[in-house]
């Protein structure tokens, strides 16, 4: 299983160092990556609509594209910090913080 993260918006965003987030799960330590598919699964992730409905839009707001592939499907959904899926930001909070270690080279 391949997952590719990217946030795009907010306060404070530059393009330019906007690079996004990809983890394989079989480079991934066990206990890890079953953890990722796990919240995946919470999150009903490829249940969900591609394109979440707009009704927020404003510069402060993030914006987060998630793609999944796993065993020959893929699936992308886009969505806004506006979204009330728990288990969906959950998953944005764990893939934002292995962002943050991967740009300080943890």
């Amino acid at each position: 299983m391949k997952v590719t993260f990217k946030p795009e918006g907010g306060f404070g965003f530059f393009p330019g160092l906007n690079k996004p987030l990809e983890l394989n799960c079989e480079t991934l330590p066990e206990p890890e990556a079953h953890h990722l598919q796990e919240m995946l699964k919470d999150a009903c992730f490829f249940d969900l609509p591609s394109q979440a409905p707009e009704n927020s839009r404003g510069a402060d707001l993030k914006h987060y594209t998630i793609q999944v592939e796993d065993k020959g499907q893929a699936h992308s959904v886009a969505f806004s910090d506006t979204d009330t899926n728990a288990a969906l930001h959950n998953l944005v909070s764990y893939l934002s913080k292995k962002q943050k270690e991967s740009r300080a080279g943890l």
